[in-house]
């Protein structure tokens, strides 16, 4: 996936006729990238665009100042950790090691903020994305590293998102089984 710089700006919209609208609104007002819009579960459009961090911030802000009633959630995140994108679309391969983090969210956007957090302040690996397309809009996303670590990463999400109000529910399995591992396919095993 070719990036246009390390700045990230996400939005999920009440409407999907609004969400074609605000992406040509994204491209037009700054020089950035649209890496998805979709129908996301349940009838909501969501955007995921980047660029450099001037560009992102001037798309994003011309947007919440233009339609604040039909956003659902939105975060800006300057500097995307690298293993956020692949783990969403599924292009990580990583070994599960001592335990694993798993971190519920109530959207996508949301999601995404708490998995950077997570990532950059403990000593852990993204294992896994899951989008909110069939789960109701949630998002869920798994790290692996010592169970110390794993908490850490817990610990980070919460704190990403204790303003928000948006994190479900979190949990941390120690030594997990290798059939868990095999039925969630969390081992990056084929």
């Amino acid at each position: 996936m070719q990036l246009f710089g390390p700045a990230v700006g996400i939005f999920e919209i009440a409407s999907l006729a609004r969400g074609y609208a605000l992406m040509d609104r994204i491209l037009k007002k700054a020089p950035v990238k649209i890496l998805e819009a979709s129908y996301m579960t349940p009838g909501k459009f969501f955007i995921l665009f980047n660029g450099d961090e001037a560009s992102v911030h001037e798309s994003f802000h011309d947007v919440l100042q233009s339609s604040k009633k039909d956003l659902l959630d939105s975060v800006l995140i300057p500097n995307l950790h690298e293993q956020v994108l692949p783990g969403l679309y599924g292009q990580l391969k990583t070994q599960v090691t001592d335990s694993v983090a798993v971190v519920e969210t109530a959207s996508m956007a949301s999601g995404l903020i708490a998995a950077d957090r997570s990532i950059k302040d403990a000593n852990v690996t993204l294992i896994e994305i899951r989008s909110s397309r069939g789960i109701g809009g949630k998002c869920l996303y798994f790290v692996t590293g010592r169970l110390e670590e794993a908490q850490a990463s817990v610990e980070a999400a919460e704190r990403a998102l204790h303003e928000r109000g948006t994190l479900l529910h979190t949990e941390v399995i120690a030594n997990p089984h290798e059939d868990f591992l095999q039925y969630f396919n969390l081992s990056g095993a084929v």
